[in-house]
This record gives C-alpha cells, structure tokens and sequence, in this order.
C-alpha cells in the first residue's frame, strides 16, 4: 500500500531561521518587509524560503508561479523595474516571470487597459506601475475578479481592487524634498519650479507632501508654474528651458517625474548648472551621473529590490492561499554625489 501523504505546510520561522542561519527576529523583519536588515542577509533568507518551500513536502512539485509586471513610466525606471526583477528571478526556477513597459509619452489607457487584460489571461498574478485612470481601473477591476490578484508598485491605485499596494509613502517623499530644498536655498525669497508628468497618484502625492512642508515651514519659497515633462529628457530640455528664458532663475527645481537628465541639460544651457538647487526622484545611472556631476543636489530614492521581493511573495501567499506578509512603507533614502554609488 502507498503511504499516506501528510497535509502540506509551508516551512515555519524557525526551520527558515535554521537554513539561513539567522535569527527568527531577523526572519520575521523580512518576511514582513521591515527595515534595517542587510540586503545580503534579507536575500539569504528568501532563498532559504524558496527552498523549503519547494521541499516541504517531498512528493509535492514545485509549482512555476506565473508573474506578470506591466509598467507605465520613463524609460529609465522600466530598465530600473526589469533589471530588478530578472536579479530576483533568475535563482528562482519556481517563478515565471514576464515584463512588458510602455514610455509615459505613449500610454494611451484603452490600449493599456487591452495590454493589462493580455497579460492577466497568460499569469496567476499581475504586478502594475500604472498612472491613475477610469479605463485602467476598471480593466484591473475585471482582473480581479477572475481572481487574479493585482498588486500596486511605486504608486498606487486604490480603486483597482488590486490587493495591495507595495512602495513607499509618497507623501513623506515629498515632504522630505520641501524639507532639504527649504534648507538648501535658506532664508532668501523665490519660486520653485514643479516638474510633473502624467496623473501618476505617487507623483500626485509627492507634490501634496512638499507643498504642505513649503507652506508650514518655508513660506518664503513659492511654488511656480509646473512644467511637464512627459517623462522625456529631450521634451523637459525644452519645456525647462523656455521657462528659464520667460521667468527668470528659479532657487530651485523640484522633479515628482523622470526626465532629470533633460532638467539638469537645460540648467547647464542656461548657465544655472548648480546654482539652482535641483531635486529629483530615483537613483539610476542617470540621476548619480547628475549628482557626481554637480547639476542634481539630491535624489530622492527607494528599495527597488525590496519592492519586487515583497510583491511577488504576496500575490504567492494569495494564489498558495497562505497568510499575506504584512507590508509596511519603505523607508525614504536622500542621495547626494557622496552616498551615491
């Protein structure tokens, strides 16, 4: 007679502890995505998870989890976004893990409403970075109940249905550029020029959190004139520098959106390369080259890494019908050109 197969259950804190050769406090600080753990350790230990995981029960496959991420943003945070998710996928024969991304400037929401609903009928589970609108929200919402779970990364969308939203809090982010540009330009008077995009919720509440620093704490600064961006350097050069020639210098320019490098060209073209304080978001090959160089003082940034690692162990934990990992905000990380490389 064949044995009897015992019910399967995923591998407990202290047989993870074990494998990995931490402590269980160390492991529980992963599993529910808190800071202060080493990058090397919180790797460590998530490949001790997907190891036990597979070998829990010896006579249970291996499921392959079928992961979309669909992303709408600057060229630069896609490459950001996929080169994260191929460093956590490829130690990982258990995951499948597909990657589509269209610019800002070419989003066109019928048209990535209809990509979204593709790449839900060929996956278990769908990772988004979308801007907020009614034909993509409702697109998700269709999704989801199918049940395939949705999860929300970098900015959110919270009338999507999606299950949940993994990032950082953007109001802080923003709040906290209002607080260095405050300090950075210091008691003179002048306008702050307010680069966007499109109606991304994150960029949306990046500019909530500076605002309302700006306001209780700095009042002698004044927000000015947004200029779009449309995520392209080439279309913000131009944007950027026809403000400067009808405007005048402003003491700074904050950026919610990509395009840094086209902010940082247009200043040096107009002879303001560091004089203007200048502050953007995400740290990428272009963002350190415009800190290392003296036209960018400050990149606002976030755990990429740390973002992919908790949204596919989520919508894992809700397709293998295990308690979701609690998922708290990530912490908001200030760059110059010396914390940069």
């Amino acid at each position: 007679m064949p044995l009897a197969r015992q019910p399967w259950r995923g591998p407990t804190i202290g047989e993870i502890a074990k494998a990995s050769r931490v402590g269980t406090a160390t492991v529980d600080r992963v599993l529910n995505g808190r800071d202060s753990v080493r990058e090397s350790t919180r790797k460590k230990v998530l490949a001790a998870l997907a190891q036990l995981d597979g070998r829990s029960d010896p006579h249970r496959a291996v499921p392959r989890r079928r992961i979309a991420f669909v992303c709408d943003s600057g060229a630069s945070f896609a490459r950001t976004l996929e080169t994260s998710l191929e460093a956590f996928c490829s130690p990982r024969s258990e995951l499948e893990c597909s990657f589509e991304a269209v610019t800002t400037a070419d989003v066109e929401p019928i048209k990535f409403a209809q990509l979204l609903e593709r790449a839900a009928e060929g996956a278990e589970a769908l990772v988004v970075v979308a801007r907020e609108d009614l034909t993509i929200n409702r697109a998700l919402r269709n999704i989801a109940s199918r049940r395939v779970p949705v999860v929300c990364l970098t900015t959110d969308l919270p009338n999507s249905g999606r299950i949940a939203y993994v990032g950082n809090d953007q109001v802080n982010a923003g709040a906290t550029a209002a607080y260095l540009m405050g300090k950075s330009v210091g008691d003179r008077p002048g306008k702050i020029l307010l680069v966007y995009s499109a109606p991304y919720r994150g960029q949306e509440e990046r500019e909530v959190g500076f605002r309302r620093v700006l306001r209780a704490e700095f009042a002698q600064l004044e927000v000015d004139e947004r200029v779009n961006s449309a995520d392209d350097s080439d279309f913000v050069f131009q944007n950027v520098r026809r403000y400067a020639e009808e405007h005048g210098a402003p003491a700074g320019v904050y950026n919610v959106a990509a395009g840094n490098v086209g902010i940082g060209r247009a200043l040096e073209a107009e002879g303001l390369g560091g004089k203007v304080i200048f502050i953007g978001h995400e740290l990428n090959a272009n963002s350190r080259m415009l800190l290392e160089s003296g036209l960018m003082h400050f990149a606002i940034g976030h755990d990429v890494d740390r973002e992919v690692a908790l949204a596919i162990d989520c919508l894992r934990a809700e397709i293998e019908k295990r308690a979701r990992p609690t998922i708290a905000s990530g912490s908001v990380r200030v760059y110059t050109k010396y914390n940069c490389n």
